[in-house]
């Protein structure tokens, strides 16, 4: 009889209906007497003493021990329930439906209820046992195929059958193994389900692999991890060859943050299971979530010396290109698409590398491959960031904008897409738009410095200094980690508290203080962080400290060959005219209509 299978819930494995015991035979009990059977019955022999065909030795009776038995009529009544074991004996040779099954199961019954030998007692209820098992799994064969709203019902038939299959015969292994993988379903009954397991690991006492098989199942079941643990332990010293087991403690140590641990067990499934890409992959993207992204790239690289798969290039170019390697992920994109030249999740990925690399051609000649081998494609996520990268890069800010508002609408939970976008509307001269959708971002996340700092640049931008301070103030009040982003923000504030024409806003103290921090976190190295603090001196009439300052400044520009210098030149000579600098930018905005979605430039 062929395994069916079925689904775990607990992982996405297959579970054998007859519970593969490797090494024990799966053969229904009874099976072998009937063929005896048959035999003797061709020949003629009699078949009221199946003791002798179980291979029982029959009794040597005394003349005396056989008078007491006929005295007392037990052998009258012996013989009164053999015909029906007989009669299920031959029925059951060919019974292969439901209804055929359970006549069988009937004479067995009442043969028992008429009266038997021990041994043919012992014999019929193990057929009984037998036939019920397969009954269910007959039950669970249909469950796999779905069973739709029938599915609780048919779970429940299955067990009660296999219930009472355990109580007939109570060495029945498959039978427990099964009532336990019937539990570990949705909504079972996980203390039957180790109760089961437990009965079918002392049964299997002397079989190691058959026993390392119930051990398995039964730490599906365990719902303390430590439980569990020790389980999947005691499975594979028994057989550590046991690739399910391997699989599920990998599993277990990467959920419970045990890393080094899941190792040793993820070469095992490399080197036993090179195939098996879905395990692998997830646990290569455990190990990369717990930080060990380097761990993670040597499994790969054995995974791909074992298996060199099309996804294992694709997954080693993702986790590098989100470390910073740009040119080892380029690669590994290349040797997928190789593999597998209709990957066009790979052509995505290199073309927003040749993006980066302002390979403008390359990136174009990537995105139309993947959009000519999967036409579906066009629409996911990726597809719309390379499309809208390259429309960036051409200078078609209105369709960039209309795909960059596809993905922050798809991504809302996801702040960076909406800011991508306000710095669009900027590029576009949209800044109400801009302010627009951070004010939209601060909403959901009233702490998000990179959304006060935008909104602050684009007041500041819009002429609107008073706006533009709060937010740079408040930013500085909720506390800025990156060094980077605090001295921006502390620079542009002094800037406006130096230059701005509204005298109520200037502070020439506090600008010379948060410039001089500004400079400070950027080790002096910024010409126009060293513009702001001389623009901060100069508003508090040092204007010798200005001119220090200012010309620091256009020699630093000039060395890293700045394309502000001369503006930084302008400013010297404000300052040697003692002259303050004042600066309102008020950008006027585009008002062209942006295209709907729908009119989408194709590239």
């Amino acid at each position: 009889m062929n395994a069916s299978k079925i689904r775990c819930s607990f992982f996405e494995m297959p579970i054998d209906v007859v519970p593969s015991l490797r090494g024990r035979s799966q053969c229904l009990v009874g099976f072998y007497p009937c063929f005896l059977i048959v035999h003797a019955i061709v020949l003629g022999i009699s078949v009221a003493t199946p003791a002798c065909v179980l291979g029982i030795d029959e009794p040597k009776k005394s003349s005396v021990a056989s008078d007491s038995l006929s005295d007392t009529g037990l052998d009258k009544v012996e013989r009164g329930g053999q015909s029906d074991l007989d009669q299920a004996i031959v029925l059951r040779i060919d019974a292969d439906d439901t209804k055929e099954l359970q006549k069988v199961i009937s004479l067995l019954e009442t043969a028992l209820k008429k009266g038997v030998s021990d041994e043919n007692a012992l014999f019929a209820k193990k057929m009984i046992g037998s036939i019920q098992l397969e009954q269910a799994q007959r039950i669970v064969a249909e469950l796999n195929q779905g069973g739709g709203l029938k599915a609780r019902s048919l779970r429940t038939d299955a067990l009660k059958s296999l219930r009472s299959a355990t109580t007939n015969d109570p060495d029945l292994v498959e039978a427990f193994l099964l009532i336990a993988r019937l539990n570990l379903l949705p909504e079972g009954n996980l203390e039957e389900a180790r109760q089961s397991c437990s009965t079918a690991v002392d049964l299997l006492r002397g079989d190691p692999r058959a026993q390392s098989e119930a051990y398995f199942v039964r730490s599906l079941s365990q719902i303390d991890e430590e439980n569990r643990k020790a389980d999947l332990n005691k499975s594979i010293s028994l057989d550590p060859s046991n690739p399910e087991a391997r699989q599920a403690r990998a599993v277990h140590s990467l959920r419970n943050g045990q890393a080094e641990d899941a190792i040793e067990d993820l070469r095992f499934i490399i080197q036993k299971m090179p195939n098996n890409q879905a395990v692998i992959q997830m646990a290569i993207e455990q190990l990369v979530t717990l930080g060990k992204t380097e761990a993670a790239i040597k499994l790969l690289g054995e995974a791909i010396e074992a298996n060199p798969s099309e996804g294992f290039f694709r997954l080693r170019g993702l986790i590098r290109r989100a470390n910073g390697d740009d040119v080892e992920a380029a690669k590994d994109f290349s040797k997928a698409i190789e593999l597998q030249p209709k990957d066009p999740i790979s052509l995505l990925q290199r073309a927003e590398i040749a993006l980066a690399k302002g390979d403008l051609k390359g990136a174009k000649n990537d995105f139309d491959d993947a959009i000519r081998v999967e036409s579906r494609v066009s629409e996911s996520l990726a597809a719309m960031r390379v499309r809208c990268y390259i429309a960036v890069e051409e200078g078609r800010l209105a369709d960039a904008i209309n795909d960059m508002t596809l993905i922050a609408k798809a991504n809302p939970e996801d702040a960076f897409w909406s800011l991508q976008l306000a710095s669009l509307f900027v590029q576009d001269k949209r800044p109400s738009n801009a302010v627009r959708i951070l004010s939209e971002v601060l909403l959901r996340e009233p702490k998000n410095i990179a959304a006060l700092r935008s909104r602050a640049d684009t007041l500041l931008g819009m002429g609107r200094h008073s706006e533009a301070i709060k937010d740079y103030e408040q930013a500085l009040q909720f506390g800025i980690a990156n060094p980077s982003l605090k001295s921006g923000v502390l620079n542009n504030l002094a800037w406006v508290l130096a230059t701005s024409p509204d005298d109520s806003l200037r502070n020439g103290k506090r600008s010379i203080e948060l410039a001089t921090e500004a400079a400070s976190l950027s080790d002096y190295k910024e010409p126009y962080i060293l513009s702001t603090l001389a623009a901060a001196y100069a508003e508090a009439g040092d204007f010798e400290a200005a001119i220090e300052w200012s010309k620091k400044a256009i020699d630093l520009g000039r060395r890293g060959e700045h394309d502000n210098v001369k503006q930084l030149e302008q400013e010297l000579n404000s300052f040697e005219k003692k002259e303050p600098l004042r600066e309102k930018q008020e950008s006027l905005e585009n008002k062209a209509p942006l295209l709907p979605s729908e009119d989408l430039i194709d590239t």
